[in-house]
C-alpha cells in the first residue's frame, strides 16, 4: 500500500507576540514529521460476530525517530460504542490495540511539552479493517496497514523550545513496536532526516541572525 504526503500541518495559528509573555523566534520555524496509522489483523477462527480484528492505532516519528522531545502526550478517541473510548498515552510508544468488527473515524489529540508554548493538535484518521477489492492482501494473512504522514510545522517557536530541540540528541534506542515490520516508508530515512536537519539548521541560523539585528536595532 503507498500513502501520499499531506499537506504540512501548522502547529498552531497563534501570533508571535503573546500577551503571555512567550519570547518566540521570527522568521524561524522548526518541523517534525510523524505518521498516524492503523495495523489490523483477521482473527480468522477466532473472529466473533463483534470481534473481527485485532488493531492497533498509533503515533510515530515518520522513520522511527523519538518524538518525545516534543509530544508529551497523546489522546486516542475511539467510537462511543468501546469501552473507555477515551484513551491517553503519557510515553513512547503512542499506541494502543483493541478489537472490532467495523470501520469509523478517529481522533487524535497531540498534547505538547510545556515549553512548547502551543495548544494542543486535534488531526483525524480513518480506522481501516478490510483490503481494497483490488490489493495483493485481500484474503491473505498480511495485516491491513493504513497510514498518513503529516508535518508539524512550528511557525516563530517559543525561543527556548527552539534552543532545547537543536540541542537534542536522542537517548538509548527506544523499544521497537511488534507491528513495526508492516510500517510504510514514505522516503528514505537517511533523505529524511538529513533534508529535517538541514531545514531546522537553517531556521536557527535565521533567528540566531535575527536575534543580532534585534540588538543592534
Amino acid at each position: 500500500m503507498s500513502a501520499e504526503p499531506e499537506a504540512p500541518q501548522p502547529a498552531s495559528d497563534a501570533a508571535p507576540d503573546q500577551p503571555d509573555g512567550v519570547v518566540r523566534e521570527k522568521g524561524a520555524e522548526f518541523v517534525l514529521p510523524i505518521v498516524i496509522g492503523t495495523c489490523a489483523f483477521y482473527l480468522g477462527k477466532k473472529a466473533t460476530d463483534t470481534q473481527t480484528h485485532r488493531w492497533n492505532l498509533y503515533v510515530r516519528g515518520a522513520n522511527g525517530e523519538e518524538i518525545t522531545h516534543v509530544v508529551k502526550k497523546v489522546v486516542f478517541f475511539l467510537h462511543p460504542t468501546f469501552h473507555n473510548p477515551v484513551r491517553e498515552v503519557l510515553q513512547h510508544p503512542f499506541e494502543i490495540e483493541e478489537h472490532g468488527w467495523g470501520e469509523f473515524e478517529l481522533s487524535v489529540v497531540l498534547h505538547f511539552n510545556d515549553d512548547v508554548q502551543e495548544a494542543p493538535l486535534e488531526l483525524f484518521h480513518k480506522l481501516k479493517l478490510y483490503a481494497d477489492a483490488d490489493s495483493a492482501n485481500q484474503g491473505s494473512k498480511k495485516p491491513v496497514v493504513n497510514e498518513q504522514y503529516e508535518e508539524l510545522v512550528f511557525s516563530e517557536p517559543a525561543t527556548a523550545f527552539l534552543d532545547r530541540v537543536n540541542g537534542f540528541q536522542a537517548g538509548p534506542a527506544l523499544p521497537t513496536p511488534a507491528i513495526a515490520p508492516h510500517f510504510v516508508s514514505f522516503e528514505p530515512a537517511g533523505d529524511v532526516r538529513q533534508l529535517l536537519r538541514a531545514r531546522n539548521q537553517v531556521a536557527a541560523m535565521a533567528a540566531s541572525l535575527q536575534r543580532q539585528y534585534d540588538q543592534m536595532a
